[in-house]
Parts: C-alpha cells; sequence; structure tokens
C-alpha cells in the first residue's frame, strides 16, 4: 500500500467517526476538509468529483430505501438519511480509487467485504449515532449484507470507469 492510499485509508477511518459521532454539523464541517486536503495531497483527478457525484446519489437512494424498509429508522421519523451519513457516502467515494482500488477487477473479494464491512459499519455507526436498526438485529444486518454485497462491487466499478474515462461522463 502507498503512502497516499494509507493517508486515504486513515482520513476515511478519522472522518467517519467525526460524522456519526458528533452528528450533522461536525460531518460537514470534516467533509469538507478531508476532501480539500483529498484533492491537494492524495489525488489531483478533477475527473474524481464525478465518481464522488455518483456514489453520494446511489448512496442517498440506498440509505432512502433502507430507512423507507424501516431497517434504518431516524430519531425524527425522516424517510431521508441524515447528513452526516450522506456526508459518509462522498468520504467513501474518495477510497475507491486509492485504498480500495487493489480490489477493482476481484468482484468476488468486493461481494464478500461488502456482505461483511458494509453491515458492520451500519451496526457501530446505529450504536454511536441518532440512527437506529428497524428490524431484528438479524434482519436489518442481513439486509445490509445483501445491500452491500451488490453496491460495493457497483461503486468500484463505478469508480475503475471512471478512471479509465477521458472526457464523457459515465452515469
Amino acid at each position: 500500500m502507498t503512502r497516499s492510499n494509507l493517508n486515504n485509508a486513515l482520513l476515511f477511518n478519522v472522518a467517519w467517526l467525526l460524522c456519526v459521532k458528533f452528528g450533522d454539523a461536525v460531518a460537514v464541517l470534516t467533509c469538507i476538509t478531508v476532501l480539500v486536503l483529498h484533492f491537494c495531497y492524495i489525488t489531483d483527478n478533477k475527473k474524481e468529483w464525478m465518481l464522488l457525484c455518483q456514489v453520494l446519489l446511489l448512496g442517498l437512494l440506498i440509505d432512502s430505501l433502507l430507512m423507507a424498509l424501516d431497517v434504518l429508522v431516524s430519531v425524527d421519523g425522516s424517510l431521508l438519511p441524515p447528513l452526516w451519513l450522506s456526508a459518509l457516502w462522498l468520504l467513501f467515494a474518495s477510497t475507491l480509487n486509492h485504498c480500495f482500488s487493489w480490489l477493482q477487477g476481484r468482484w468476488f473479494l468486493a461481494v464478500l467485504l461488502g456482505a461483511t464491512a458494509g453491515p458492520f459499519s451500519y451496526w457501530a455507526g446505529t450504536n454511536l449515532s441518532d440512527v437506529s436498526l428497524g428490524l431484528p438485529l438479524t434482519h436489518s444486518l442481513l439486509a445490509i449484507a445483501l445491500c452491500w454485497s451488490v453496491v460495493f462491487p457497483v461503486c468500484l466499478l463505478l469508480a475503475k470507469r471512471n478512471k479509465n474515462q477521458h472526457s464523457e461522463y459515465i452515469f
């Protein structure tokens, strides 16, 4: 792993904790700070903004669906994910062509990692935030595992296509 990929992973994990633990206001500041650092020190590929937007839109759709199905429940009862959860999608997208780039093309591993790390991340996040799991634990984690076994490889595919694109948009 290169130094920039290690920095990318470290930035993401610290930002994840700040966003989940401290909510919307801290998440916005954290996300802006991490993305500025990301584009100053990790990559100069301005096309990566398109990837961030694609993954953010996908994330909003996924988390809204999870909330509509009562897999995730917000304190305010909203069907829209909180801002801090959306910020996590932008931060996650910033890892796809960097610390997770080794998974591009290794689809079985991506499915396996998505099915295990996705539910773990949501479970940990619900234990630290104002969002909770709405179904019994095993049902919620299984639903998230199924979702992330598809979402993670799709995000890696978007990242790979984005990295290989020259000027046209892919979404």
